[in-house]
């Protein structure tokens, strides 16, 4: 019996987005300083600018239609950014608009014209020293600068870095203002991700968006929507591994029949599908709740940690039921699995969402 899965958030941005991604190709280089055919026309579609206000430049749309997009590339295992460039980096620039210089890059992310990389996983800040010298308090930067997804290249870096008594600082700055030794490698989903080696880079004052308390909200913003929106991802491979190995299974035969009547597999196929129904209400529910305003950092996490085994789960399935890694690596199946799993890692694994949890936990009972 064949399946179809629903889209949690139908409507022209998803197909849209399923068009464009069903057409691109699968492309493993590293950083290259050329954007690929399909980011132009994400570029051009204005999907950067989709979570951007109005009076920014932006379509000013809900995170809804943001999972409508991210869903319809996860069904696809698209290896493009748009986690990090199209919801994560509004979110996380929104309070900071005010400032001249991030009103003027939401403006140029909005119309394509520029592409700024987020960089704010949560040991990055402590790889990274900030000292500020001279005039006006410019900072200079020494360290490493992790996790740099350059799948498509950026024109700006929005980051954070920690001065010596422990504050979080929250920088701004052209990638071309930050030359050094970059390692550069290739993840099991071909996304191109990079450590740049900072020595004695002044920046000027300007560079500075936000310090302290406020940089740290703003980065556990961000992390939140790259978190549920990581998750958005995950269902929509979760949706098309189950459609491609209910396929798979009618389709093949084995000892003269189909393999979908063995029962064992059929059984296999059925958790895959409960799953998915699961997740797919999770997310769904929760991306409505937080875009109605309503504060969800613990229960995204939640959400994010049961995906994350839920993913891992899937995709050892999918495999599994293709006939094994070694007959489904060259298959979609094997892509979307590889997907799946690189999501659930990404924005916060399951390890560090359970160290939140815990965290969180203990913060409540100290008050209590």
């Amino acid at each position: 019996m064949p399946f179809q899965a629903t889209p949690m958030f139908p409507g022209d941005l998803y197909d849209t987005t399923l068009r464009v991604a069903a057409a691109a190709p699968v492309v493993e280089t590293f950083e290259s300083q050329q954007a690929s055919e399909t980011w132009q026309q994400f570029l051009a579609l204005g999907w950067q600018g989709v979570l951007v206000s109005e009076a920014d430049g932006g379509a000013g749309a809900s995170l809804a239609d943001m999972a409508a997009v991210l869903e319809a590339a996860g069904r696809h295992a698209l290896a493009a950014p748009l986690v990090a460039r199209c919801a994560v980096l509004p979110a996380l620039l929104h309070d900071l608009r005010g400032q001249p210089a991030v009103a003027q890059l939401l403006a140029q992310v909005a119309s394509g014209e520029a592409s700024a990389c987020p960089v704010l996983e949560a040991d990055a800040a402590a790889a990274l020293r900030c000292t500020f010298q001279g005039e006006g308090d410019a900072p200079v930067l020494t360290g490493s600068l992790r996790g740099a997804d350059l799948t498509e290249p950026a024109t700006h870096l929005v980051f954070l870095a920690r001065t010596a008594n422990g504050e979080d600082v929250l920088l701004l700055a052209a990638r071309d203002a930050l030359p050094g030794l970059a390692r550069t490698w290739l993840g099991v989903d071909a996304r191109q991700t990079a450590d740049i080696a900072l020595e004695g880079v002044r920046l000027p004052a300007g560079a500075v968006l936000a310090r302290g308390e406020a940089a740290r909200a703003a980065a556990a913003r961000a992390r939140d929507v790259g978190a549920l929106m990581s998750c958005a991802q995950i269902v929509g491979a979760m949706g098309a591994m189950i459609e491609q190995s209910i396929e798979y299974l009618s389709t093949r035969q084995q000892f003269g029949v189909a393999l979908s009547t063995f029962q064992a597999l059929r059984h296999r196929t059925v958790e895959m599908y409960v799953a998915y129904e699961n997740v797919r209400g999770m997310v769904r529910q929760r991306v409505l709740a937080y875009g109605a305003g309503h504060a969800g950092g613990r229960e995204i996490a939640l959400v994010k940690l049961y995906l994350s085994m839920t993913a891992r789960r899937a995709a050892e399935d999918c495999i599994q039921l293709h006939g094994g890694i070694g007959m489904s690596r060259e298959l979609p199946a094997a892509r979307l699995a590889m997907h799946a799993l690189a999501c659930s890692l990404q924005w916060g694994d399951r390890y560090a969402q359970l160290d939140r949890l815990v965290a969180t936990d203990a913060a409540d009972a100290a008050v209590h």
